[in-house]
């Protein structure tokens, strides 16, 4: 292990009064849309990434975003994201700032935080600001991978707190599947597959529950870019498409 990584990551912890956030982004890619509304993140990769969601069944509403992976030497990864939600009426901006390190090779631990701004078009509603604080554990054994996110949500006095547990499992190499549970302000199920064709184009389908969310989408590889389409199919908001294009270097 890299002391020096754990004692950069303490002060980080301590010193910073802004937020020095969140390792795993809790805005979902076209990839983890597609798969259940997964949160999927490659950890291995320096990655810069730009992701769009326009929900039709609300007037205006999308959510645009932004995000920086980077690997620091051979145990750390960095990662930045910045996210803006709604619509002329009413906006959400999320930003953080992570890290993370590998003290084994099966073992990934990051500490996390977000600062998030809520504001409407009203002149007369003042501006809401919070910061929240979040942990991360994955571990990886053969054919399975682990991983568990924990942090608070102090928006929410009711329930201030999240929980997201999430198993990966290869059965064969070219087929991922994916089996999530989170716990907010209910439990909900998430299940995703992805299908991998010669490292080429991913065939992607999954399914959520609370409320019911059938999702699916594809992917495609070439190099260093990637894009990546996924659907979602909502009882309420009907069908909301998104769209992440990346690049890996």
């Amino acid at each position: 292990m890299r002391w020096h990584n754990v004692i950069l990551l303490i002060l980080l912890s301590a010193l910073s009064r802004s937020a020095y956030a969140q390792f795993v982004t809790t805005t979902l890619d076209a990839r983890g849309s597609a798969m259940g509304g997964c949160l999927m993140l490659d950890t291995d990769k320096r990655v810069v990434s730009v992701a769009y969601r326009q929900t039709f069944a609300i007037a205006g509403l999308a959510d645009k975003r932004l995000t920086l992976l980077w690997p620091t030497g051979k145990v750390g990864l960095a990662a930045a994201t910045y996210m803006h939600h709604g619509n002329i009426d009413y906006h959400e901006q999320q930003a953080s700032l992570g890290y993370a390190i590998r003290p084994m090779d099966w073992l990934l631990v990051g500490v996390a935080g977000k600062w998030l701004n809520i504001g409407t078009s009203d002149p007369h509603y003042i501006p809401q600001h919070w910061l929240a604080a979040m942990a991360f554990l994955q571990t990886s054994m053969a054919h399975t991978k682990l991983s568990l996110l924990t942090g608070t949500r102090p928006w929410n006095k009711r329930f201030p707190y999240r929980l997201h547990l999430q198993v990966q499992y290869v059965p064969v190499s070219n087929m991922l599947t994916v089996a999530e549970f989170e716990f907010e302000e209910c439990a909900r199920l998430r299940m995703g597959m992805e299908y991998d064709y010669e490292h080429l184009f991913l065939f992607r389908a999954g399914i959520a529950t609370a409320p019911l969310v059938a999702t699916f989408g594809i992917g495609f590889r070439h190099r260093l870019l990637s894009i990546d389409l996924g659907v979602e199919v909502h009882q309420a908001l009907g069908v909301t498409p998104h769209t992440t294009l990346s690049v890996c270097f």
